[in-house]
Parts: structure tokens; sequence; C-alpha cells
């Protein structure tokens, strides 16, 4: 089985910036909490929207939420290599 990194040729960093969309992070707070700026974080989004084929974060969310359930669906877990920075607990909205 294919990881997501090879399925969508997404880097780690890229995967990164869309678990911190599903937990509804603003780039703002993904640029703070990366050490980025925020031009680098909405172009490497943008980058990785056109990757997995979506016009925009809500869309890449409910993408990254998707793959992630079909995994669980499939026996795999929703454990994916990513890193763990983000979680709902962590970001103030």
């Amino acid at each position: 089985m294919k990881t997501m990194i090879q399925e969508f040729d997404l880097t780690a960093v890229e995967l990164q910036l869309l678990q911190a969309l599903l937990s509804g992070a603003s780039n703002k707070q993904i640029a703070r909490e990366l050490g980025k700026s925020e031009f680098t974080v909405r172009n490497q989004l943008s980058v990785a929207f056109q990757k997995i084929g979506v016009a925009n974060r809500m869309q890449a969310a409910f993408w990254f939420r998707a793959y992630l359930v079909a995994r669980e669906e499939r026996g795999l877990g929703t454990s994916v290599p990513l890193f763990p920075l983000y979680s709902e607990q962590r970001i103030n909205r």
C-alpha cells in the first residue's frame, strides 16, 4: 500500500500544513508555529492544493479528513507520517 506521500507526491511539510488546516489553523498561526512567513505558508499550501486537486483550504481539509477515514476503513488506521505540531487543543481560535 502506498503512503500519502507516494500517492500524491506530498512532502512532509505539505502533510504538516494539511494537518494544520484540518485543525482549523490560520496561515498566520501556522507560520508562527513553524517559524516561516505567511507568504511561504500560503505558497506551500497552494502547491499542496494542486497536488491533491483542490481549490481552497476548506476543500483541502475535507480531502485530508476523507483520506484519513478511508485509511481507517481499509484497516490501515488513521496514523499517517505527520508531525505532532497541531491538535485542536493547541490552536487558539
